[in-house]
């Protein structure tokens, strides 16, 4: 009839084979892909875990050196004239062990760096860094110092210090453009009602009104200081970072530079204000010896700088939001060792410590509830789109 055709045998045959060969490696690409999903969240899930860990690991070991530190150089006594002196040596501690993290970080670019991310960013991007690194640094002086000052000053520092969660909150939904939802405003409320704490350094009541006053405003201006640094922080992850670096370098390399930055300051502080030389005197009254005065500095600066780090990861991995929220969780535990290590409290103020380690355990668990159904709803549309290719 003028057309050429083809007979119906030979037709289903070739159909046959184009289906064995564009399906075959569709069906291996999609398995692939879900393997690499699933291995993907879960090695998400374990960094995540592991970097709250950190955290409360490091909340708990400073507050017990801390106030050990306190007591040995009776900084707990309220007639004591060097009760308000030495907050630039806290500043200090808190951040000076920046060297071990540079220690793991090359010991970590040493095990596991690939060329991808060892290559060198574009130097368009060193300016950007460089201001990152300098203002978190300076955020981290400016919490350090002025929580430093009002802990010694203020009675009312650690409800003040709750503040941290709202401000967090607001600096994040206006920087990091952070999206709220039940489990993540339950997970805050929990957390804003944990205020207990058995420090040891809990200013006296017959402190001067202007001390007591200026001593609210540094707490008030260190809980923005310390909520601004995490939400630059997480707009450092999302916009500043390399993309050539991994998640684990880039913490790590944000922590040092920042720490590095931040005790530098600190140490121009030291000098200037004349504190360097109260060490000397704290060196020869600390009750327990010389050497166990180095050690708990020494273990202070690195319960610190672990804290530090397991923020910075959560931050990275997660939100700032997420970070805060699991530090204010680990305050409760941390509570109830420091009683039962230094014996602060009466056993009924005990029980409030312990529903606040439950409303604690509740607030973390809802967050954590709010990322795994979040990651859910990105698994589930990540297959959806390799279905339809």
């Amino acid at each position: 009839m003028g057309f050429h055709t083809k007979s119906p045998d030979r037709i289903t045959q070739e159909e046959e084979a184009n289906i064995g060969v564009e399906n075959q490696p569709r069906a291996t690409t999609s398995t692939a892909l879900d393997r690499s999903q699933i291995l993907k969240t879960r090695n998400w899930w374990i960094c995540i875990f592991v970097c709250s860990g950190l955290v409360a690991a490091g909340r708990v070991l400073s507050t017990l050196l801390l106030n050990f530190y306190f007591i040995q150089i009776r900084r707990n006594v309220c007639d004591d004239p060097k009760r308000f002196r030495g907050t630039w040596l806290q500043s200090l501690v808190q951040n000076a062990a920046f060297p071990s993290t540079a220690f793991l970080l090359l010991l970590w670019r040493s095990s596991f760096s690939t060329q991808r991310e060892t290559s060198t960013p574009c130097y368009s991007s060193f300016g950007k860094l460089f201001l990152l690194y300098i203002s978190l640094g300076v955020l981290f002086v400016a919490y350090s110092q002025l929580y430093a000052i009002g802990r010694t000053h203020s009675l009312f520092f650690f409800w003040i210090f709750t503040s941290q969660l709202i401000f967090t909150s607001i600096f994040t939904t206006i920087i990091n453009k952070q999206k709220f939802n039940r489990w993540i405003i339950l997970s805050m409320c929990t957390g804003l009602g944990i205020t207990s704490s058995g420090d040891a350094y809990i200013p006296c009541e017959n402190n001067e009104g202007s001390r007591m006053s200026n001593g609210a405003w540094c707490s008030f201006f260190g809980t923005v200081a310390f909520s601004l640094s995490l939400c630059i922080m997480q707009l450092g992850f999302q916009k500043v970072i390399p993309t050539t670096e991994s998640r684990v370098s880039a913490v790590m390399l944000m922590q040092t530079n920042a720490s590095m930055i931040a005790t530098l300051i600190c140490l121009v502080g030291l000098f200037v204000s004349g504190e360097f030389k109260d060490i000397k005197e704290d060196l020869e009254t600390f009750k327990k010896g010389k050497q166990l005065y180095v050690w708990s500095l020494i273990g202070l600066s690195l319960a610190w700088q672990v804290m530090s780090l397991g923020l910075v990861g959560l931050v990275c991995l997660a939100s700032s939001l997420f970070s805060n929220v699991v530090s204010f969780c680990a305050i409760p535990l941390a509570n109830i060792l420091l009683v039962l290590a230094f014996r602060f409290m009466d056993a009924d103020v005990k029980y409030f410590k312990e529903g606040a380690l439950v409303a604690g355990i509740l607030g973390f668990a809802s967050y954590v509830y709010s990322l795994y159904k979040s990651t859910k709803k990105k698994e589930i549309a990540s297959q959806s789109e390799t279905t339809r290719v």
